[in-house]
């Protein structure tokens, strides 16, 4: 057998990347970013101090609430303060109107609800037999 012939090695030049394009936006967390609302909730008749929901505490947030939190959410707190005896809640902002009852599946932002410290008021039907529920 002949003898291998080596052949030259090449040398391989380094990449060298291009500047981006575009400028990459540094990360913010949504947590910090989104914007947040005070919550007083109320009954609406009687209206009365005892059945004022803590809406800070129940929702586990430290002082106010993101206006991505869905109306049903604050619906699950209310059931809650009332421990589930309620059904058919009807939340209305700054005052009760049955003909202006907010929609359960949208967000707070999607209400309009903005920033600064919003009421809302709401009513129920009692569950008939929650204990056979």
């Amino acid at each position: 057998m002949p003898p291998k012939k080596k052949g030259k090695k090449s040398k391989k030049k380094k990449e060298q990347y291009l500047p981006p394009l575009y400028n990459i936006p540094a990360y913010e967390d949504p947590e910090q970013v989104t914007p947040k609302v005070d919550l007083i909730i109320k009954l609406a008749n009687p209206v009365n101090d005892l059945l004022t929901l803590k809406i800070r505490v129940l929702l586990q947030y430290d002082s106010q609430v993101p206006i991505t939190t869905k109306l049903e959410k604050i619906h699950q707190e209310i059931a809650k303060m009332h421990q589930g005896a309620i059904m058919n809640i009807k939340v209305c902002r700054d005052r009760y109107n049955p003909e202006e009852v907010l929609d359960s599946k949208k967000t707070l932002e999607q209400c309009g609800i903005f920033d600064g410290e919003v009421k809302f008021f709401y009513d129920y039907s009692p569950v008939v037999g929650p204990l056979l529920k």
